[in-house]
């Protein structure tokens, strides 16, 4: 039996490598930024293309080289199954790994373009990752370790970089919703609630603050006028809806977008279903920064 298993690795070692250029693959980014460094691994792919799985390669010596007229850069660990790699200068870099195995090579490339940093309102963004290795895993790419999913941090900073009245309280705000809901896929259990809850509190604070003299005159007018009251509270609640961060339907699509991860939202909203949860204060300690020194 333990001759079949063996025989068996054999030929899956033999299959993964088979047409090399095809099966074996560098994985990492392709678009990255002057002077922030990139780890890149040799991976073999599976051979059915509807299952993105890979697996670590395991060989007897590994050789990473970049060819490019631009000598501008750095490699670090250049004899391992991965390498760091950044340049000092844009450009198109050609990244390139030589697998033996058995008295035998192998090898695969890949381009990477190196930008200029990227900066919206003062914020430097990470670079666009490649969507399919980005969806390929559960928790996606997040080169600057932030805990929020590069694609998802792009799409935050520049749509709300847009907005005419509250930038950066709206960039705070999503930012931090969308670290909850990143919290939330990566271990969809009732524990995991807080960080939603605190995002959305955090945004009433905000509400609450931003509406404090219209809530006094809904107050005042509720003991003179009924009708008027009512009407500066449908107007409060239209202002609210019109400036809301936290659940905003695109937002959420960006950070929900495969399969996998929209399963770990039902997983979430299972595991809080038919509980009863006590009221929370809404304040500034519920915020991840302080969004009183905004200047909003």
């Amino acid at each position: 039996m333990r001759e079949i298993l063996s025989i068996a690795s054999i030929l899956v070692f033999a299959l993964l490598f088979q047409g090399c250029n095809e099966d074996l693959q560098i994985q990492g980014s392709t678009q990255i930024y002057v002077n922030e460094s990139q780890v890149y691994k040799v991976i073999a792919m599976s051979e059915d293309t509807t299952d993105e799985t890979s697996t670590q390669v395991i060989a007897d010596s590994y050789k990473w080289k970049v060819k490019s007229k631009n000598k501008d850069y750095t490699l670090e660990n250049d004899e391992s199954p991965e390498v760091t790699f950044y340049a000092n200068s844009v450009g198109t870099y050609t990244l390139e790994v030589k697998v033996k195995k058995n008295n035998e090579t192998f090898k695969t490339e890949l381009e990477i373009e190196v930008r200029d940093t990227e900066v919206v309102n003062g914020y430097k963004l990470p670079p666009e990752p490649d969507q399919a290795l980005n969806d390929s895993t559960l928790l996606g790419i997040d080169s600057n370790e932030n805990g929020v999913r590069d694609d998802v941090e792009r799409y935050v900073i520049k749509r709300y970089a847009e907005d005419p009245d509250f930038p950066k309280t709206k960039t705070a705000l999503a930012m931090q919703y969308a670290w909850a809901e990143q919290k939330i896929i990566e271990n969809p259990v009732i524990e995991s609630k807080q960080y939603s809850d605190d995002a959305i509190d955090c945004q009433y604070y905000w509400f609450d603050k931003q509406q404090k003299d219209i809530n006094l005159q809904i107050i005042e007018l509720s003991y003179i006028d009924s009708d008027a009251s009512l009407e500066e509270s449908i107007k409060a609640g239209k202002w609210r809806r019109e400036h809301e961060v936290f659940n905003d339907p695109q937002l959420r699509n960006k950070i929900f977008n495969t399969r996998e991860r929209i399963e770990r939202s039902f997983q979430f909203n299972q595991a809080c279903s038919g509980h009863i949860f006590d009221g929370r204060e809404e304040s500034l300690d519920n915020c991840q920064i302080n969004i009183d020194e905004l200047g909003e």
